[in-house]
């Protein structure tokens, strides 16, 4: 994983409750459906990826996406424009 999907996987396991062995094992392509990331979950992770990245990724962007290495190409795309 690069540093950007490294970032949002360490986002993701202190920022959302997961169970233990879920947590162990999110890489950059477990899907946030199989996670079961509701609108809201989805939602407060668009607004800490526009802090943290300066891109702005709207909920449905972030749903459609559906895993780490989805939100980087995203990211990747958004701070190239």
């Amino acid at each position: 994983m690069n540093a950007v999907a490294d970032r949002i996987v360490n986002i993701i396991t202190g920022k959302f409750v997961l169970d233990a062995e879920t947590d162990a094992v999110i890489t950059a392509t477990t899907r946030f459906s199989d996670l079961e990331f509701d609108s809201l979950v989805l939602l407060e992770l668009s607004v800490i990826v526009e802090q943290e990245f300066g891109a702005r990724i709207d909920e449905k962007e972030m749903a459609d996406a559906d895993s780490v290495a989805g939100v980087v190409a995203l990211i990747q795309e958004r701070q190239a424009a």
